[in-house]
C-alpha cells in the first residue's frame, strides 16, 4: 500500500523507472544475443588475424609443396649426389650440404609444418565470424563456391603432382562447413518439430554412436584398432572395426551422458542438431575434403561456443587434434585470437579469396624452376 501511495504521488518518477528497466531489459536481450567484444579499442581486428593465417598458410604449404616433394620423390628414393646434381643444373650455388642430409631435411619440414597449423583454425574462426556478419547469405556461398572450383586445379598440382578428384581443397571444407552451420542454426530457432524429429530424437543413441564409429575411424582413435590387430594379427578392415566399435560406445555413453539432464525439447534439438552435423561431417569425409570432417567440426564447436572466443577456438582446434596431433601447435594460435577485438579492419575481401589458388599455382611454378617437374 506505502509503495502503490508513493507511485501515485509521484507518477513521473514510476514511469522513468520503467523506461529504465524496460532500457535495461532491452540491453539484456542484446547482450545475451550477441555480447559486444571486450575490447572495443585495442586488439587486433579480423584482417590482422587474416594476414596472421595467410602468412602462416603460405609457409606450410611451402613445405607441402616443395620441401615433401623434394624429399620424397627425389632425395630419398635416387639419394644426395642426384639431387646435388639436379639443383645445380637448375640453380646454380643453390646447393647447401644440409640439402643432401634427409634427417635435416625431414627436421626443416616437420618445423614448417608445424607453423603452418596455425592456419587452418583461425580460417575457420574468420568463417564463423563471416557466417554471423554478412549480409547476404547467397552470395557468401557462391563465392566459396565458385573459388573452390577454381582452387581445385593448383590444389591438385601443387600437393599430389597430377589432377586428381580424390582430394578436394579447403574451400570445400568451408563451404561444406557453412551449410554445417545453417542446419544447425535453424535447429536452434525452430520453434516446432514434427514427426520426423520425433523419430530421430528417439533414435539419437544410435546417431552419436554412429557418429563416434565413423570419428574414431577417421582419427587418431584407429590407433586403438591398429595396435589390437597388430598384437593379434588383424587385417586392415578388422582393425577398422574394432576402431568403429570402440568409436560406437563411446558416442552413445557420451550422448546418454549429457542428454540426462534436459529437457525434452532441448534434447531433441540436441539430437536432430547431432544429425545434421553428422550428415555433412561424412559428406567431406566422402569428398575427401582438406581436413575432412573434423574441419567442418572444427568451424561447428566455434560456433557453439560463441561469445567465448577463445573456448570455442580451442574446442575447434581440440577436434583438428583428435584428428590428427600434429595439429596441436594450433593451440598456439589462441593467442591472437584472444586479442581480437571484434572489428573488421583492413578491407580485403577478395584477398585470401585470390591468394589461395594463386599462391599455389606460384610454388607449382618454384617447383618447375628448382626441380625441373612439374609434378609426380
Amino acid at each position: 500500500m506505502e509503495e502503490q501511495s508513493r507511485q501515485n504521488e509521484n507518477p513521473e518518477t514510476s514511469v522513468t523507472e520503467n523506461v529504465q528497466d524496460t532500457a535495461a531489459d532491452a540491453v539484456q536481450e542484446a547482450a545475451a544475443a550477441e555480447p559486444a567484444p571486450k575490447k572495443a579499442k585495442f586488439g587486433i581486428t579480423g584482417s590482422t588475424l587474416k594476414i596472421i593465417a595467410i602468412i602462416s598458410m603460405f609457409i606450410d604449404h611451402f613445405g607441402a609443396s616443395i620441401v615433401e616433394f623434394y624429399l620424397y620423390n627425389i632425395l630419398q628414393p635416387k639419394g644426395t649426389e642426384y639431387s646435388k646434381a639436379l639443383i645445380c643444373s637448375r640453380v646454380p650455388r643453390l646447393w647447401m650440404e644440409w640439402m643432401g642430409d634427409p634427417e635435416k631435411v625431414q627436421n626443416l619440414d616437420i618445423t614448417i609444418r608445424s607453423i603452418g597449423r596455425l592456419a587452418f583454425p583461425i580460417f575457420c574462426f574468420l568463417l564463423v565470424e563471416g557466417f554471423l556478419h554478412t549480409r547476404n547469405m547467397k552470395k557468401y556461398l557462391v563465392r566459396l563456391g565458385i573459388f573452390a572450383l577454381v582452387s581445385d586445379l593448383p590444389f591438385d598440382m601443387a600437393f599430389f603432382g597430377e589432377i586428381t578428384i580424390k582430394h578436394q581443397n579447403v574451400f570445400f571444407t568451408l563451404f561444406i562447413a557453412v551449410f554445417a552451420l545453417l542446419a544447425a542454426d535453424h535447429v536452434k530457432k525452430q520453434e516446432s518439430f514434427n514427426g520426423f524429429h520425433r523419430f530421430v530424437d528417439k533414435i539419437g543413441f544410435l546417431i552419436a554412436g554412429a557418429f563416434g564409429a565413423f570419428a574414431c575411424i577417421t582419427s587418431m582413435g584407429s590407433i586403438v584398432g591398429y595396435i589390437i590387430g597388430a598384437i593379434f594379427e588383424l587385417d586392415d578392415f578388422v582393425s577398422n572395426v574394432i576402431s568403429g566399435a570402440v568409436g560406437f560406445i563411446a558416442g552413445f555413453i557420451v550422448y546418454l551422458v549429457k542428454t540426462k539432464k534436459y529437457e525434452a525439447e532441448k534434447k531433441m534439438r540436441i539430437t536432430v542438431g547431432l544429425l545434421y552435423v553428422f550428415a555433412f561431417f561424412t559428406l567431406a569425409e566422402l569428398l575427401c575434403t582438406d581436413y575432412g570432417g573434423w574441419g567442418v567440426l572444427a568451424v561447428v564447436a566455434m560456433w557453439l561456443a560463441r561469445p567465448a572466443w577463445v573456448n570455442g577456438f580451442n574446442a575447434g582446434v581440440l577436434a583438428l587434434t583428435i584428428m590428427s596431433f600434429g595439429e596441436a601447435t594450433a593451440f598456439i594460435s589462441a593467442l591472437p585470437v584472444e586479442m581480437y577485438n571484434g572489428k573488421r579492419g583492413l578491407k580485403m575481401k577478395y584477398f585470401f579469396y585470390a591468394f589461395y589458388p594463386a599462391h599455389l599455382a606460384l610454388y607449382v611454378l618454384l617447383r618447375y624452376v628448382l626441380l625441373g617437374v612439374w609434378g609426380i
